[in-house]
């Protein structure tokens, strides 16, 4: 039987190598990320309002935990770090039909061993709960409820997973935008799914069950999407039988770490998820105010982990090594630029907009409250989790996995260490200021990693184009508290929700378009060459 076309190396898939075409692809991914994040937001906003922070919300969030930390790595780039460099190795060591037979391999395998691993999480499922959220522990109740909500969210690791090879396969050929758009599908299966329940009498815990079900059919959705468009493209992996051959053990050898490099800044804050847990409400909180800091984050993490890592292996097979220099300069400013803006939003209007979103229905104004405030300890930490971002990818495109690895478990350590000193006095926001804590530690670890591996530090233009963004954002936030005082009757709880949201809209275009403004008349769009 004549094999279908398979696979051709990153060089000759024109699209994804030029120039023009990485920006446009940039956009798409940050447009599909933006898009997915807010449909994650409208997801949360109808789970608060149905279940509160209560019981029934705190099972449901630790289940949506286990499934969203894979899809989150995974829409990160992890895969995308391990596949793609090896994949464009062996089309030009070997030629396409050797890459090609890689992909159907790489496929094939982890369709088996997720077989496996999501049968082994259905029967340990308790154990993964608690290990989530240790407090559980003294409540059987939300314990058990928290047991068969997972049961029903585990299907969308094997999902999300296939998902992410089948999106890495597509970004090998040059079709990242087909690809960034997939995962917008889970969400907006589940929103639909909450609207409908929005007038359901059902009590928390029957809704809470319903969502746990709807997760694992939008997560087959997303799978179908993505294996639509593989399968329907003229270049196919090529079918064969699961071996552990020498490329797919230099795979897994390179996704492993890749995958911990990418959790890094997820497995610190499922750490302080576990701290939190000791806390009623305090899961649910925290859980909350980190969708918020993931908007920002996910749309750097997304461009950093598909895009830029895809140029970075670009210039190092054409061997234009003294370009990546420059570039990182880019791609570090381009992060920052948006980072920066983002924490000083995030920090001095967490209030309103905690309230605005959550606080309705089972949702308290205490909530809202603490929400708040670990929403602003963690938005301290948004600049140097977004550095950290794009500092990885120079080492995975390199597959030089031992410094991410390393700068990964010490900002783990330091979270873990830091979270369990503030807890006692500041309860769930000193929880998130110890993720901030973390984030930090991790990008200085890998900016030293990168200072004397690889001989790169930020030159001088792209370290004055960050000051300017920091000068810029420090007058935005100064201007917006300003606003805030003087919009505080139209902010007011007991205002109209539509008038409150047109005032926090506001001050967001406004505080917005004052950073663009100071930004541009000190310079920052002047970018003079760095010296090579």
């Amino acid at each position: 039987m004549q094999q279908p076309p398979v696979l051709p190396g990153p060089a000759h898939a024109p699209e994804a190598s030029a120039p023009a075409s990485a920006l446009r692809d940039g956009a798409v991914v940050g447009v599909a990320t933006i898009l997915s994040r807010l449909l994650g937001f409208a997801r949360d906003v109808l789970i608060a309002a149905s279940l509160g922070a209560g019981p029934a919300a705190d099972a449901l969030l630790v289940a949506l935990r286990i499934p969203n930390l894979v899809r989150r790595v995974l829409g990160e780039g992890a895969v995308n770090s391990a596949f793609v460099p090896l994949h464009g190795r062996i089309a030009a060591r070997d030629g396409p039909d050797a890459a090609g037979r890689f992909a159907g391999e790489a496929l094939a395998g982890l369709a088996l061993l997720l077989l496996v691993v999501v049968g082994l999480a259905e029967a340990v499922a308790p154990l993964l709960v608690l290990g989530l959220a240790s407090g559980f522990a003294d409540d059987p109740d939300r314990l058990a409820l928290a047991t068969a909500y997972a049961r029903w969210t585990t299907p969308l690791i094997a999902a999300s997973s296939l998902s992410a090879l089948a999106s890495a396969i597509l970004a090998a050929q040059g079709r990242l935008r087909i690809a960034a758009l997939a995962p917008v599908l889970v969400n907006a299966v589940l929103v639909l799914v909450l609207l409908g329940l929005a007038r359901s009498p059902a009590p928390p815990e029957s809704v809470g069950l319903t969502v746990a079900m709807a997760v694992s059919a939008a997560g087959l959705a997303q799978l179908l999407a993505t294996g639509a468009a593989l399968w329907g493209g003229q270049y196919r992996p090529a079918w064969v039988r699961p071996r552990l051959s020498a490329e797919l053990r230099r795979f897994l050898a390179l996704a492993g770490p890749g995958v911990v490099t990418a959790a890094s800044a997820q497995l610190s804050i499922l750490a302080a998820l576990q701290l939190a847990s000791r806390e009623p409400s305090s899961f649910a909180q925290l859980h909350y105010a980190d969708r918020l800091f993931q908007l920002p984050l996910g749309l750097v993490a997304a461009g950093a982990g598909v895009v830029l890592l895809n140029e970075i292996v670009r210039l190092t097979r054409a061997g234009e090594h003294r370009a990546v220099g420059p570039l990182l300069d880019r791609a570090l400013l381009a992060a920052l630029s948006l980072a920066i803006p983002g924490a000083a939003g995030l920090a001095v209007l967490a209030g309103p907009i905690t309230s605005i979103l959550f606080e309705r229905g089972a949702f308290s104004p205490a909530d809202a409250a603490a929400t708040a405030g670990a929403l602003a300890a963690l938005s301290v930490g948004l600049p140097a989790a977004a550095a950290a971002r794009v500092f990885a990818q120079a080492f995975l495109a390199r597959e030089a996995v031992r410094p991410p690895m390393i700068a990964a478990a010490a900002a783990l350590a330091v979270t873990i260490l830091a979270g369990l000193a503030l807890q006692p006095a500041a309860g769930v926001a000193g929880v998130a200021g110890a993720v901030s804590l973390g984030a930090l530690v991790d990008a200085l670890a890998l900016a030293a990693f990168l200072a004397r591996l690889q001989g790169w530090t930020p030159g001088r233009e792209a370290l004055r184009r960050c000051a300017v963004c920091m000068t810029a954002a420090l007058g935005m936030a100064a201007a917006v508290v300003a606003g805030r005082q003087a919009l505080a009757g139209w902010l007011d709880a007991g205002e109209p929700t539509l008038v409150r949201a047109a005032a926090l809209i506001g001050l967001c275009a406004g505080g917005a378009a004052l950073y663009a403004g100071l930004a541009l008349a000190m310079g920052a769009a002047r970018w003079r060459k760095r010296a090579p």
